[in-house]
């Protein structure tokens, strides 16, 4: 997406006149000059974000400003090449390579000249074609307001479902508290949140529950006039104003035809009222209305001639019709206050359908009286921090209602009731039927009307906020209904450019709020969640899968290729390359490609040299020297690293699986400066390079373990490491620990190297106490003891413990950790875990897996915060459930595949009100007392 690219860019070019100034030679100029170019691009597509998809104009100019911006950063990126090639130079090195540095100087000069010509070209026709009147128009586009039409008519149209659904908001609206409470309904678009609340607000019980029902539809582009008079017009009868307006032009009509009147018939109308015009002319609008009609109600006393009085009543009653009730004539403020006193001491219900902004809301909530009689406001929205904000205001917060997808059998029910009109399938269409059914995955609108559900889905598309659109597109690179986790993601995200750096935030944090974001747009669906409530794994529809590959086509954004060899590549930035039937790569000479990332999924490849295990990073140095990220680990691939894994210069993100007995790092690879992610879990790694100090900017390390690390004799640390897993564990590595050189660690994964040698050794917790940015620790095999907690009270709050048996001495150790929240023991025997009353006194979520013959005992008043407890294929039987009943934070107990004799326990045992009991497989039914 051209906008990540121009903000991308900026951030280069930024950096190269900051850092490498004395580097830039002859063409500091130019790229300055490119500098100042790019931030007026990027104000350009500020100005034009959400326009481009309804203004050919602005669409073609902003298509030419992308082919431009990725110009200039193959420019950037070539200089940045040469700056690092001409470090790497020893004296003598440095010196021959002046001379085709300078060359290199001069195309760079060169080309960023050809760019600011063309730019000049894009912005001479702006001007000529007045593009820039299309930036500031706004408003919603005729499309749009068809496309939002033809919306509703197809949810209304058909209804299939929801019983439970209504049943279930039709209690929030008629029960509860008597202060205005807000109902909302959330999910996808296309789902059938317009449907469903239709069908509640026509519901009888609705309808005989409130004194008034309004509908308001309000859409992106909302107008709050418009939203107050549409739910005044509901109004019965309708309201009568304080203060009446009469439209200029009408008062001066009204005046001619007085005087013309008067002329006419002084006779007869002489002392009334329309005698003296002056006198009329002096009264304000509502004085002249009362007194003009008490003329007419006078004159048909005095039994004027029946023609006459009906001729002058005819002219002024016609006169105030044409007028209307003057609605259009208050201002904003005045309107609220007339919805206002309408509201006053009625239970009233209000529909607010389709509702985008927060600020829609604050704009009319002044509108709105709490009677304290049960009134309510029912609001439908894609997104989730709009419906929360709602039901934020003014009231107990009531969660909003997350509209699910149909069913297999609803949603075949909505196709026959569509395609057949109710009637049953024919038989031999069934097969075909239920594949088209299925291929809609349970959303309503793709059932019904599949040719205008991709134009409904991309309005949220086209109205998410800059920052996250490129993010959204990224979605594009995974197959169909796979479960991406959220963490390679987050890691992707980063190593693309598209997080904004915010103050001194981790960044790792703020794109974990982007995906939060996106998942309350409705865009995105969890699928699975983490032990602390984060989100571990996610999925997006297919509809919207679709909707991002057709969008990065059209942005040369990304590429997905199925089945295909990889010579020539594409020429899209990023390629998303998935296998299905073992495509085989040719080692012919293939022309460079501009390709910023590569990305794998599935399948097995077929290499022309199996033994050559290293080819396709070799392929990858020798063809794709601008990649920033490599993703190969989710494809079945050995892949051995390249010496000339350093011609990728530009390279942020590698992961990949080697599948390999014994793998060693090239040193080599630590002369990429930029990279930030290596990520080698499925690899064996006995020691890494002695390098790898080097690596000032890596921010994520993954090994699969047990991984030693290298010696060092200076001081040299890694200041941005954020994640260190599969460390071996031994005095060397705490030695490291101790001297705080991954000062800014926030995960650690560490076990033993040596079965015999780790059961003499003694992990000390006051060694990593210099991590204070410490959060998640993991510790595995054979750890015989854990020792001085004293110092370590502040972190960390997750701590895992696999595979380590007779453990047991340890745990008195962790009881005493204050900071502790989260305890996940896995693959331990013979435990023994005694809790007194001040034990795990901040634990909030404790996991057990996998364990054999573990004893545990809880005195009142030990875990008082604990609110989780998973415990997974476990055999013992003995669980201090008496005390566990007596936890007032508890929350969840979910308990799979027990032992038989904990299962006889867990039937007899009574849960208390607001404590969950989940057992898989399912035990019979269980009582539950208050």
């Amino acid at each position: 997406m051209v906008d990540s690219v121009v903000s991308f860019l900026l951030e280069n070019v930024t950096q190269l006149l900051s850092q490498e100034s004395k580097l830039l030679g002859g063409v500091e100029d130019q790229v300055r000059s490119l500098q100042n170019e790019l931030s007026l691009i990027n104000a350009f597509l500020k100005n034009t974000d959400g326009k481009r998809h309804d203004n050919e104009l602005v669409k073609v100019v902003v298509s030419q400003i992308r082919d431009v911006a990725y110009e200039a950063e193959d420019v950037v990126d070539m200089f940045i090449m040469a700056v690092t090639k001409h470090r790497r130079k020893g004296k003598l090195g440095k010196l021959i390579h002046s001379c085709n540095r300078a060359i290199s100087f001069h195309e760079v000069a060169k080309k960023i000249e050809s760019i600011k010509i063309i730019n000049k070209e894009i912005h001479d026709n702006r001007n000529k074609y007045g593009i820039e009147i299309a930036e500031s128009s706004g408003g919603e586009t005729e499309a749009e307001v068809k496309l939002h039409k033809r919306r509703r008519y197809v949810e209304e149209d058909h209804v299939v479902g929801f019983g439970h659904d209504t049943e279930a908001l039709v209690k929030q609206l008629i029960e509860g508290r008597l202060h205005l409470n807000f109902v909302s309904i959330i999910g996808m678009g296309g789902l059938g949140k317009t449907t469903l609340a239709r069908k509640i607000y026509n519901d009888n019980h609705v309808k005989n529950h409130f004194d008034f029902h309004g509908w308001v539809y309000v859409s992106q582009e909302y107008k709050i006039r418009d939203m107050l008079i549409e739910t005044l017009k509901g109004m019965t009868p309708m309201p009568k104003l304080k203060k009446f307006i009469l439209k200029v032009e009408l008062k001066e009509e009204l005046l001619h035809g007085l005087e013309a009147k008067y002329s006419t018939n002084k006779d007869k109308l002489k002392g009334t009222v329309i005698e003296d015009l002056n006198g009329i002319k002096a009264m304000n609008d509502e004085e002249c209305r009362k007194a003009l009609f008490a003329f007419l109600e006078h004159i048909k006393k005095k039994k004027l001639p029946k023609w006459l009085s009906d001729s002058m009543s005819a002219f002024v009653e016609g006169i105030y019709e044409k007028n209307g009730v003057g609605w259009q004539d208050l201002d904003e403020d005045e309107l609220r206050s007339l919805l206002f006193d309408c509201l006053k001491d009625k239970r009233y219900l209000v529909v607010l359908d389709d509702i985008w902004e927060i600020e829609a809301w604050n704009e009319v909530s002044a509108a709105f009286p709490n009677n304290l009689n049960g009134s309510r406001i029912l609001i439908t929205s894609r997104i989730k921090e709009v419906a929360l904000h709602g039901t934020s205001v003014n009231s107990v917060p009531i969660p909003p209602y997350e509209l699910p997808f149909l069913n297999e059998d609803k949603s075949w029910e909505l196709f026959c009731r569509k395609v057949f009109r109710g009637a049953t399938c024919p038989l031999e269409l069934e097969t075909l039927g239920r594949q088209i059914v299925d291929s809609c995955q349970g959303l309503p609108l793709a059932i019904v009307d599949r040719s205008s559900c991709m134009d409904i889905l991309a309005l949220s598309y086209n109205h998410l906020p800059r920052r996250l659109k490129p993010c959204f597109l990224y979605f594009g690179i995974y197959p169909e209904d796979f479960e991406i986790p959220v963490r390679q993601l987050i890691r992707l995200w980063i190593a693309e450019g598209f997080i904004q750096q915010i103050g001194n935030r981790n960044i790792e944090d703020v794109a974990e709020d982007y995906l939060e974001e996106l998942i309350d747009w409705s865009l995105i669906q969890v699928a699975t969640k983490r032990l602390d409530g984060g989100v571990k794994t996610c999925c997006i529809h297919d509809l919207l899968r679709d909707l991002c590959i057709s969008e990065s086509a059209e942005e040369k954004f990304l590429e997905v290729c199925s089945d295909v060899k990889l010579s020539p590549m594409s020429k899209c930035h990023r390629i998303s390359i998935h296998f299905a039937n073992n495509p085989y790569i040719s080692s012919n000479p293939c022309k460079s490609s501009n390709n910023r990332s590569v990305i794998g999924f599935q399948g097995v490849v077929r290499l022309e040299s199996p033994l050559d295990k290293g080819y396709y990073l070799k392929w990858l140095c020798k063809s794709n020297k601008f990649v920033r990220v490599v993703e190969l680990r989710n494809m079945a691939i050995c892949c051995a690293i390249p010496k000339k894994i350093q011609n990728l210069f530009l390279l942020r993100y590698l992961s990949i699986s080697s599948g390999l007995p014994h793998v060693i790092i090239p040193n080599s690879l630590c002369n990429l400066w930029n990279l930030e992610t290596l990520d080698m879990r499925n690899s064996k790694i006995e020691s890494l390079p002695k390098g790898l100090w080097k690596l000032q900017k890596l921010r994520h390390l993954y090994l699969n373990g047990p991984t030693s690390l290298p010696g060092t004799d200076n001081e040299e640390g890694l200041p941005n490491l954020q994640v260190l897993t599969g460390i071996a564990l031994n005095h060397y590595t705490e030695s490291l620990f101790a001297k705080a050189r991954f000062p800014n660690l926030r995960k650690l994964g560490l076990c033993s190297s040596n079965v015999h040698e780790s059961r003499l050794f003694i992990l000390s917790l006051s060694s990593i106490h210099p991590l204070r940015h410490l959060q998640t620790l993991k510790v595995c095999k054979y750890i015989y003891k854990l020792s001085n907690p004293s110092s370590l009270q502040l972190i960390p709050t997750k701590l895992t413990l696999l595979d380590m048996p007779n453990f047991s001495p340890s745990f008195g150790v962790l009881c005493s950790l204050t900071n502790l929240r989260i305890l996940k023991v896995v693959g331990c025997d013979n435990l023994v875990l005694e809790c007194d009353e001040h034990s795990f006194c901040q634990l909030r979520v404790f996991k057990m897996a996998k364990l054999n013959h573990m004893q545990w005992t809880m005195k009142k008043g030990a875990m008082p915060r604990l609110q989780r407890l998973v415990i997974e294929r476990c055999k013992f039987y003995m669980l201090p459930l008496d005390e566990l009943w007596c936890s007032s934070a508890l929350q969840d107990v979910e308990v799979f595949y027990p032992d038989p004799q904990l299962v006889k326990g867990l039937q007899q045992f009574q849960m208390r009100d607001g404590c969950r009991l989940q057992v898989y497989p399912s035990l019979d039914p269980f009582p539950t007392t208050n």
